[in-house]
């Protein structure tokens, strides 16, 4: 009788480890996921600035293209500006998309050339 009961008692362990495993393993993808997600958004920042950068230095682009910008020590994470100057209100449109990994975030900015120098008008992310 003893012998079926630790049978038991083990089995039992072993299924309440089995299933806590399986919960660590599915919470920690959940936390690298959303990782790369902050990492993409901020590659993402990070062109919006270069193309505030761009604006304050060029500050008649009609249309402006960075290509594929990729950070030193990150060569597989990239981001993507492009500027387009809208003729009817003066405004520029900047879209930034940072990829890490296979995560992607893309963020629009619209800015206003005052005194020469950029100012947001508005900002928002956009889901993709």
């Amino acid at each position: 009788m003893a012998l079926g009961l630790a049978i038991i008692v083990v089995v039992v362990i072993g299924v309440m480890g089995a299933g806590l495993l399986a919960f660590v393993s599915t919470d920690l993808q959940a936390v690298v996921a959303v990782n790369r997600g902050e990492q993409a958004f901020e590659l993402a920042e990070a062109g919006v600035e270069v193309a505030k950068a761009h604006l304050a230095t060029d500050p008649s682009p009609t249309t402006w293209s960075s290509g594929e910008l990729h950070m030193d020590g990150m060569a597989e994470n990239s981001v993507f500006v492009t500027i387009e100057h809208d003729t009817r209100d003066g405004a520029f449109e900047v879209v930034s998309t940072g990829q890490y990994g296979e995560t992607r975030r893309k963020i629009e900015a619209t800015y206003r050339l005052e005194d020469g120098a950029p100012k947001l008008l508005g900002w928002r992310e956009l889901y993709e």
